[in-house]
Parts: C-alpha cells; structure tokens; sequence
C-alpha cells in the first residue's frame, strides 16, 4: 500500500508544463530539457521578444496568485481518447513561498511550501508526506524534481529562469497573430520541439501574464492539454499562515523515496 501511495505522489505533476506543462499541472513534461549542444531554436524574434516579456513580468512579480482550468486527454487501453478536468490555484510569494491546490476528476491534492519543506497532501485520501527543501524556491522546485521526480503544479512559470527553461527543448517558434482569451486581447505564439508542439496566449497589456496554454503530444497520437487562466492577481497579501501545512484530522503522514538515479552506462569488456 505504501508503494501504490509514493507512486500516487509523484504523479502530482505538470504542467507539466506543463505548466510541467506537468502543470499538474500543471501538466505532462513539455519544458524538457535539450542537449547540451543543442542547436539554438530558430524562434521568430517577435515571438521571443514577447515570450521573454512574460517571462521576465512574472519574474519580478514578488507575489503572485493564479486560477487556472486544465483538461487532458488520456489515451484508454482500448484506443479510445477521453478527457479529464481539474481546478488548480497557486500564490507564490518570493523568495521562499508556494501554496498550490489541485481539485479535478482523478485528484485532490495540495502543496504547501514553506521556505524549509515541501508538504504534499492526498485530500481524496487523507494522507501526506514532507520532505527537507532548500531556503529558495527556484532551488527547492529543482530539488523535488531532481531527487524526488515531483512537479508543483505552474512550476515553469515560476521559475526565475522560465524562459530559459521553456525554450530549452525548442526547434522553431512563431508569432501567429492577436486574438482574444475569454474576451482579453492575446499575442498568440507557438512553438515546435521534437515531441510536442505548443502554443501560448500571452495578454496583450502592460502585464502580459499568460492567459492560455495548449499542448500536443505528437508521440502520443495528439493528445492535448489545455490551461486557461481564468484569474490572475498580481498584487495578492499572502500572509504566512497560507503557506503553513496543518495535517487534517486522523491524516496519516508517510514517507517518500528518493527517486531512483539512471543506471551508470556498462564499461565495455576489453577483448
């Protein structure tokens, strides 16, 4: 049973994105990272120019709050394509603060981060774990991901380095046009990586905050997931006591495993 509930934890991102995405928030991993002499992505300059000015917007926004929509496809053994929804919301407060919460159809989970650990509550099954968490939030989402393969949901968004992290893996990207996001004037960009394409409305404003976000899977026969913004607030008062985890009543606290490191390539034997 605790195997099945560690598997359930890592599963949290996602977005990501994700957001990733797992933007998960949110959302399955499209910000994966190229290789180390990748060749720089041939990106539209008006593109990169309007991606890096979200990027950087988000950046020096010392607190921050977002609701966003998400709906991801899944693929049934059977080949049959359904789609499954949740509600995620998260305030960030710079440098050292992340609270997120992520209710849909196959989930109901929270994330509290505090500065010194990151606390990650099944509400659907009252049980959480907390693990040891660097004093900086750039720091502490890279240390859940590397040592524990856990994503917060928007975490490539807030990320200090999101730009670089979002163009990492990408080959080309384009400015496609305006158009509007539940009534909100957008810059609609889109951009290509071997695996996935993606596409990103960014509002057209003095706070160009992201307003939607869709990914395709191309290894995965197209499915898509798909984030809309629905309400941004960027001057929040986020006290301390939001980014304090309180275990439920009769919640069971159980631990986490370090995620597995990749087996060392074999030596060759000398003939």
């Amino acid at each position: 049973m605790i195997e099945t509930r560690r598997t359930l934890f890592r599963q949290w991102g996602l977005l990501g994105a994700a957001l990733v995405l797992s933007f998960g928030i949110l959302a399955p991993a499209w910000s994966a990272e190229g290789p180390k002499k990748a060749k720089a992505p041939d990106i539209e300059p008006k593109a990169g120019e309007i991606l890096r000015q979200m990027c950087d917007y988000l950046k020096n926004l010392q607190q921050f709050s977002v609701q966003a929509e998400i709906t991801e496809d899944v693929l049934l053994t059977s080949g049959q394509r359904i789609q499954f929804a949740r509600s995620v919301e998260a305030s960030v407060r710079r440098p050292d603060r992340l609270r997120a919460e992520s209710v849909g159809d196959t989930d109901d989970r929270q994330l509290v981060y505090d500065g010194k650990t990151i606390t990650l509550m099944d509400r659907s099954k009252n049980f959480y774990t907390t693990i040891a968490a660097p004093p900086d939030l750039d720091a502490a989402l890279e240390h859940g991901t590397q040592a524990f393969n856990l994503r917060a949901p928007l975490a490539d968004l807030i990320y200090t380095k999101a730009y670089e992290n979002l163009t990492a893996g990408v080959i080309s990207g384009f400015y496609v046009g305006l158009s509007k996001v539940q009534g909100v004037p957008c810059h609609h960009l889109a951009f290509k990586q071997k695996d996935i394409d993606w596409q990103i409305w960014i509002e057209n404003s003095p706070t160009p905050v992201p307003r939607k976000f869709l990914i395709t899977d191309k290894a995965a026969q197209g499915l898509q997931f798909t984030a809309v913004f629905t309400k941004w607030n960027t001057s929040p008062q986020l006290e301390d006591s939001l980014f304090t985890f309180v275990a439920p009543e009769k919640a069971e606290k159980i631990d986490i495993l370090p995620a597995a490191a990749p087996a060392p390539p074999k030596k060759k034997q000398k003939k």
